[in-house]
């Protein structure tokens, strides 16, 4: 055991605990119509004012609600209780009320995480407009740090934020911190400001990590397809990847892996299919035969 990090040890420990001690989940239906409710691969209907108690020793990350009636709007609720720990997820319209342990946490990753960061969308844009990268840079830094404070107060953790559930919220804030940043960026027309700032976010955040980018998420997607369109005027080496299939995008496509292959199509098909143009079945064929996506 020596030769374990201290977070290593501290992983090790958390999750032989969450093996011997349930954590418990209380959902309750204050909607007007039934609810859909996703987690550990599970699912349940529950009815209008209808409470469900999940009671479960393997840790539940996520829970995914939806209407009973109409399930094209999903909600998507991040969970970091600890074993033994409870909390209510209360359904109400459409907003989600959390009591119990850990509520001020919830509450804040749920509600105000992403307002604190795309608040500064204007900020950015004041900047870019300015032709001020300096400005746009301490700005957004100054804006992350403030959020993960948040966080890290919120989370009551003597690890700080080598703490396991830190990280993870880490990671969503700067997932979409990277959306309100690269937004403001027009990277079809790349002025100096624009160079400057990609210049300085792919050398600071992305370069290490760029050949392990699977587009899990449309701001991954995005990112990488405005690094792949600018890589000669940024003079930036990218990994190459085969082409699945081939399209007139092909020499921005072949800088991208499989899963952002697949967004390209994901995205065209939503496109047509908006615009009722017929040509969206060719791209739904492609995604069915090449990506193995069934929609």
């Amino acid at each position: 055991m020596k030769y374990f990090s201290s977070y290593g040890k501290v992983l090790i420990i958390l999750l032989s605990s969450f093996l011997s001690k349930a954590q418990k989940i209380i959902i309750e239906n204050k909607n007007t119509v039934p609810v859909q409710v996703q987690y550990l691969h599970k699912n349940f209907e529950l009815g209008v004012r209808q409470k469900k108690i999940i009671d479960e020793k393997t840790r539940v990350k996520m829970l995914s609600v939806s209407s009973a009636i109409n399930d094209k709007k999903n909600t998507s609720v991040s969970l970091f209780l600890y074993p033994g720990e409870m909390l209510s997820v209360i359904l109400k319209k459409d907003s989600i009320v959390f009591k119990g342990d850990r509520e001020a946490l919830h509450n804040y990753v749920f509600r105000h995480l992403m307002t604190d960061l795309s608040m500064k969308i204007f900020d950015y844009q004041k900047y870019y407009g300015r032709n001020d990268p300096a400005g746009f840079i301490r700005t957004s830094e100054a804006a992350l740090e403030e959020v993960l404070n948040r966080v890290e107060h919120l989370n009551h953790s003597s690890e700080g934020r080598n703490n396991i559930y830190f990280k993870e919220i880490e990671k969503q804030a700067r997932d979409r911190w990277f959306f309100t940043l690269f937004v403001c960026i027009n990277s079809a027309a790349l002025d100096h400001t624009g160079k400057e700032l990609m210049l300085y976010y792919y050398d600071r955040y992305f370069k290490k990590d760029i050949g392990h980018y699977t587009c899990n998420s449309g701001t991954d997607y995005d990112i990488l397809r405005k690094y792949s369109f600018n890589r000669k005027l940024l003079k930036l080496q990218l990994p190459v990847y085969e082409i699945i299939e081939h399209t007139d995008d092909d020499e921005i496509n072949r800088y991208l892996p499989a899963k952002c292959q697949e967004f390209y199509f994901r995205e065209g098909y939503h496109f047509l299919i908006h615009r009722h143009d017929i040509r969206a079945e060719r791209y739904k064929k492609i995604l069915a035969e090449k990506f193995h996506v069934t929609l």
